[in-house]
């Protein structure tokens, strides 16, 4: 009995003794309140927007009624378990949930539509900086007969036969009735050297380049088999005016923009972190060495 009564007089017991009422007082009450008070989702008017846009633009149509009580039902979803995720620390080491949220970080960086408007002569400036990049290739004008090699025992002689006659003949001979049937076209406005090569070849394109223009020659040989041509217009390649190439170059121009937007900003971003690289571990290290030394 004395052996108790020294123990409820310790300080220590009646600490434990007080912590343990306490802890179990606050538990009953939690239970009697139903637990701690739930956290709020707010799905606003601008969200339901949004869901029912994104779902437009899927489906090319708008959501019904049910469907979009189902969109709703979906966010509130992802937002619980992304919230829970959170709370036991799932985003720490996560490597796609860090690039979803560097792709987020980028898109609220992104210029604004002021930011991408070209000042003064900056246009004409990036046009000079890059005129090789939008030089305008020679082109040509010409006007073709084919002739099949396999319609014929001696489709040389053919090519000679339809030359004199073409050149016999001057204006009065329409060269669309000679030759062979063909899905070529007879006939080409000023075309560019590799568009020619994509519809007859790249040899017959390099030949056309060099030769005399206004007067039937040939054979030239294709892919297809032989033509009689005659070049009626040839352009040199040339460096063109903005007026010709606006839309590209602003394009690009932009382009470079951006990019320069977002190195400054992120830039600004990165001053603000002191980074410490450590060493890596020995044995990766030795790894590294490993293989470097294998691909010598």
């Amino acid at each position: 009995m004395n052996a108790f009564r020294r123990l409820v007089a310790e300080p220590l017991f009646q600490f434990l003794v007080i912590g343990v009422l306490l802890f179990g007082g606050y538990r009953l009450l939690q239970e009697r309140e139903g637990g701690p008070e739930p956290e709020t989702i707010v799905v606003s008017s601008g969200r339901i927007a949004q869901l029912a846009e994104i779902f437009s633009r899927t489906w090319q149509r708008p959501p019904t009624p049910n469907e979009m009580s189902g969109l709703v039902d979906t966010f509130v979803k992802e937002e619980i378990f992304y919230r829970e995720g959170r709370k036991l620390g799932l985003d720490e080491d996560d490597t796609v949930f860090r690039r979803r949220l560097q792709q987020k970080m980028e898109f609220l960086m992104e210029p604004s539509p002021a930011d991408l408007a070209p000042g003064e002569g900056e246009l004409e400036a990036f046009l000079a900086a890059h005129r090789e990049a939008y030089r305008l290739p020679a082109q040509m004008a010409f006007v073709q007969v084919f002739v099949d090699p396999r319609k014929h025992d001696d489709a040389s002689a053919e090519v000679e036969r339809l030359l004199t006659a073409l050149r016999n003949g001057g204006g009065d001979v329409d060269p669309t009735t000679l030759g062979d049937r063909t899905l070529l076209p007879a006939a080409m406005p000023l075309t560019s050297e590799p568009r020619i090569g994509a519809t007859f070849g790249e040899d017959f394109a390099r030949a056309l380049a060099t030769g005399p223009a206004g007067e039937w020659t040939g054979p030239l040989r294709s892919s297809f088999g032989l033509h009689i041509v005659r070049i009626d217009e040839r352009q040199a390649a040339r460096d063109p005016e903005l007026a010709e190439v606006a839309g590209f170059v602003r394009r690009d121009w932009e382009d470079q923009r951006r990019r320069e937007i977002a190195a400054e900003r992120y830039g600004q971003l990165r001053a603000q972190y002191t980074v410490i690289v450590e060493d890596a571990p020995r044995e990766q290290s030795a790894s590294v060495d490993t293989k470097k030394r294998a691909v010598q």
